[in-house]
């Protein structure tokens, strides 16, 4: 039987057709794949077509429409600006004579030619300095090895940088920085006497002309002289990049009279200053723009500077830059300020002579100082203030910062605060009387009066100083209950109360005055024990700056408004006169009790008229006043170097007049009046207040409405204050 192969059924040529039984009829029509491919890359070719056809009108737009509009961006885009600062505004004392004005300089400036190298600007250097005097005692140390480290930069590295520490640059340990200090260690002073007077004098230029000022003008030389600039002028072809501006320096028509208040302004060479370099930059300021550094010129800087003009910077066919106006500059604002120029003369020349006078006195050994303020009440101008310092060779210098900067312990001048508190509290009442004896706490010192007084009342103990009124007051203040030699409880929170009350006077809080760095004073932290509260109310414990003594009395001369003291009324624009800022008076807060007000101002008025405020009653005006005195210390050293401390006694007063209608006061601190146990001395306020009253009111003058103030708004006396 024959074996055949097995074989499946024979295909059949209809086989080979597709089965599409169940497509749509779309399926079934045959692709037609050379129409699909002709069709994509029509669609393409339409695409591209279109988006060659939109850059083209593009391109014409920007290339033949508006070529000027697309040039000047360009131009405005790639133009280098230059900002010149323009004078500050002026500042005047409330008559309009001018405290703080502008001198005119002329300076010899540089700007970097276009392409210029080092050489060339060493070149222009040398020649400057041979033909300008230029002060080479300027350079320190470090500029001096700075100036041999840029010559002898090969021979340093190569003979005074060891293998190890070159290695270890190399390895990544030591950074340029590392390399360079010890570059600069490896000079000598030998080293340094080889630079001679010339080469020093030419590097003094090359650093000017190298200082940094972000793409502006740098000063190579300030206030020169007319024939300086001149000869500048005359050789200009052998000076490429050099030029003579004006610039401005501020000038003081009263001499350092309050120059630490009115503040300092930045030379363009230091330029910002670098605690407040963000904020200035942030604001568009240049780097080497002045700018106020402290004082009133720091306060009002947004005011006294003014618009800044600029420049458009090009270059001519040399590579000299040039300029041309872009936006013309204007002067700052010209400030108004509350100061009477007349009256701070005399308040520096009384104060002078009082120190001078008793320089000698073995019982004021450490009497070298005295501050004044000198206040209108109802609106918060400062008229005067000052504090003259005696130096040790004899010399009288200002330094009124100190009114708002320095704290002593004042005294019982505070016990104005001490009676309103009681009275408004209800622990003391109108005209009751109080035994002024003395009072002994168990294991504490007596503690009593100047005198023993008797019997007193508020508007006595006020008059006569009483401490033991006082004690009193804050006794029953606290709920304690006195008994002669036993402990005595008071609540522990009575001297937050007390500290709440006086604030409202303005003590032992920052009065807010215009100007920057107030400080509040010393205010110890929580009291422990009974007796720190009694002397808290009597003004020997916290201590206040003069400006906080002021705006203490002047609340109690206006009636109980407590005003934001002001240095600057407003500010206006010099050329059209307008007014551009108004410093508006600002009353913080007012007392409420005026019946307890009016039991203090009649207690003031008692100190002069019958009480210890002697020496104010042959004035040609009624005057309210109290004086203090605290006790204080000093920490002095001798010649051998051991280190004393010595007590003294601090004096002070606080004043206002006229009496009935005030209309200025005043505040009085001499730390360190005299040596405590040399018996008592005179406070000397009362002789500086008789004299500034005087010369206030001078004999053809001494009407009692006589008034600092010429703001109808900022009247307190029956006008509303804005």
């Amino acid at each position: 039987m024959t074996n055949k192969p097995l074989l499946g059924p024979r295909k059949t040529k209809d086989d080979k057709k597709l089965h599409w039984e169940g497509s749509s009829e779309h399926l079934r029509k045959a692709l037609d794949l050379s129409k699909i491919v002709t069709r994509r890359f029509q669609l393409v070719a339409l695409a591209v077509c279109v988006g060659m056809a939109a850059i083209v009108v593009r391109l014409y737009s920007i290339q033949m429409l508006k070529t000027e509009d697309y040039a000047q961006k360009l131009a405005t885009y790639t133009r280098r600006y230059q900002t010149v600062t323009t004078p500050r505004g002026e500042m005047l004392d409330r008559s309009g004579q001018v405290l703080v004005g502008n001198k005119q300089r002329l300076n010899i400036t540089y700007f970097p030619p276009q392409g210029i190298k080092d050489e060339k600007e060493w070149e222009l250097a040398r020649r400057f300095s041979n033909d300008f005097e230029v002060d080479e005692t300027q350079l320190g140390t470090r500029d001096l090895k700075d100036l041999y480290l840029s010559l002898h930069k090969k021979e340093i590295d190569a003979e005074r940088i060891t293998e190890e520490e070159m290695a270890a640059y190399y390895k990544g340990d030591l950074n340029d920085n590392d390399i360079y200090y010890l570059e600069l260690a490896r000079i000598t002073e030998e080293d340094l006497a080889t630079l001679d007077t010339d080469l020093r004098r030419a590097y003094v230029v090359k650093q000017a002309m190298d200082m940094p000022s972000s793409g502006q003008t740098k000063i190579i030389k300030s206030d020169v002289t007319v024939e300086e600039a001149a000869f500048l002028i005359e050789h200009m072809e052998d000076y490429q990049g050099f030029n003579v501006d004006f610039d401005w320096d501020r000038e003081y028509p009263f001499g350092s009279m309050l120059k630490s208040v009115l503040g300092t302004v930045t030379t363009s060479k230091q330029g910002l200053p670098s605690e407040d370099l963000d904020y200035y930059l942030a604001l568009d300021y240049s780097r080497n723009e002045k700018v106020g550094r402290s004082g009133l010129e720091k306060q009002y800087e947004g005011l006294l500077s003014g618009k800044r003009s600029v420049y458009d910077l090009a270059y001519d066919e040399n590579g000299t830059g040039y300029l041309s106006e872009v936006n013309e500059g204007s002067k700052g604002y010209d400030l108004e300020l509350s100061i009477d120029a007349r009256l701070q003369q005399k308040l520096d020349e009384i104060l002078s002579q009082v120190l001078l006078e008793y320089q000698n006195d073995p019982l004021r050994p450490y009497m070298d100082r005295i501050m004044y303020v000198l206040q209108d009440p109802n609106t918060g101008d400062i008229l005067a203030m000052s504090c003259m310092i005696r130096n040790a060779d004899g010399t009288i210098s200002s330094s009124p910062t100190s009114i708002y900067a320095d704290a002593y312990a004042p005294g019982s001048v505070v016990k104005g605060a001490t009676v309103y508190m009681g009275l408004d509290q209800g622990v003391i009442q109108p005209g009751e009387k109080i035994l002024d004896n003395y009072i002994k706490i168990k294991d504490t010192p007596i503690k009593k009066s100047w005198k023993t007084l008797g019997w007193v009342d508020d508007v006595q103990a006020l008059a006569q100083s009483s401490n033991v009124f006082m004690f009193n007051v804050a006794i029953r203040l606290g709920g304690g209950t006195y008994v002669e030699n036993n402990p005595l409880k008071i609540n522990a929170d009575t001297y937050l109360l007390m500290r709440s009350y006086y604030s409202q006077f303005g003590l032992g809080v920052l009065t807010g005055i215009d100007v920057p760095n107030e400080a509040i004073g010393y205010i110890p932290g929580k009291l422990t024990n009974a007796g720190n509260t009694l002397d808290f109310a009597i003004g020997q414990l916290d201590n206040y700056t003069t400006i906080e003594l002021a705006q203490y009395v002047s609340t109690i001369a206006n009636g109980g408004k407590k005003i934001q003291p002001r240095l600057v009324r407003r500010a206006f624009d010099p050329g059209t006169q307008n007014v551009v800022y108004e410093n508006y008076v600002n009353v913080q807060s007012t007392l409420e009790n005026t019946g307890a007000l009016e039991r203090v101002r009649q207690g003031f008025n008692a100190c002069v008229y019958g009480g210890i405020c002697y020496g104010l009653t042959d004035l040609p005006v009624t005057i309210s006043a109290k004086t203090g005195t605290a006790e204080s210390f000093i920490n002095i050293t001798g010649e051998d170097g051991v280190k004393t401390t010595v007590d003294t006694t601090n004096n002070s007063l606080v004043a206002y007049a006229p009496a009935e209608n005030p209309q200025y006061s005043m505040a009085c601190m001499i730390p360190n009046a005299w040596v405590t146990g040399g018996g008592s001395q005179s406070n000397l306020c009362l002789r500086i207040t008789n004299e500034l009253t005087k010369a206030i009111y001078n004999p053809d003058d001494v009407a009692e409405n006589d008034s600092p103030s010429t703001d109808e708004d900022t009247n307190l006396n029956g006008n509303p204050v804005q």
